[in-house]
């Protein structure tokens, strides 16, 4: 048996690594609740660090591995779809913050894109990176459709997106304290402005009531990006 060519035809198949990548954020899930709930060790972290040295020993590219798991990409869709649950249930909450809601909204959506262009602007970054980081807070299956309408680099604007949403989730909790910030509502609004879908995952955590607010956050900071970002990119 020629053991080198089963390897390469096995590596080079798709199912593989879409049977990798949900193995290993399954692992990552085990070891999240076994830390009882450690924001270090959060799922995405652990699956990255399993897949990260399983890409550099095969030799896959990046791109090869991307198209393989391109089903999975296509189910976040429907996840980030599904958000809209916990919104039903706390309706009434929603309306009762409306104003609120829609103020955060806006500031604290134009000041999260401006305080990091601003910083890349002062250390001189070229435009396109520029441009990438704008989407950091925006889903990833939007952030994807956004990336090829302004000229962006996808696959920097995910690494930009995955920074920000795991640093979100780890220093969410001290810095509620440190702020003060009791209410479950104003905990999972600001999750899930800044982290999107992993601040989501972390709202669950505090309550219904947070989680309900994070899916809003994200879906409406979302559509207001998808329709008014391209419009001041291709302008600017």
């Amino acid at each position: 048996m020629n053991t080198e060519a089963l390897v390469e035809y096995v590596i080079s198949t798709p199912l593989i690594w879409i049977i990798l990548t949900i193995a290993s954020y399954k692992i990552g899930i085990v070891v999240y609740d076994k830390s009882k709930h450690n924001s270090f060790l959060q799922p995405i972290i652990i699956a990255y660090f399993i897949m990260l040295p399983l890409l550099l020993i095969s030799g896959v590219p990046y791109k090869h591995y991307f198209k393989s798991t391109t089903i999975i990409h296509f189910f976040l869709g429907p996840a980030t779809v599904a958000l809209a649950v916990p919104l039903y249930k706390n309706l009434k909450y929603i309306r009762m913050y409306l104003v609120p809601v829609i103020l955060t909204l806006v500031f604290g959506g134009i000041f999260t894109i401006v305080i990091a262009v601003g910083i890349l602007w002062i250390l001189d970054a070229s435009f396109v990176t520029m441009i990438s980081m704008t989407m950091r807070s925006i889903t990833a299956p939007i952030s994807i459709i956004i990336a090829e309408d302004i000229g962006a680099n996808s696959s920097l604007a995910l690494g930009f997106i995955l920074i920000t949403a795991l640093l979100g989730a780890l220093f969410a909790k001290p810095v509620f304290y440190l702020m003060k910030i009791e209410h479950d509502a104003a905990k999972g609004f600001a999750l899930g402005l800044v982290s999107h879908a992993i601040g989501i995952a972390k709202s669950v955590e505090i309550s219904q009531t947070a989680a309900a607010f994070a899916a809003l956050a994200m879906g409406l900071y979302g559509i207001c990006a998808a329709l008014i970002l391209p419009l001041v990119i291709i302008n600017w």
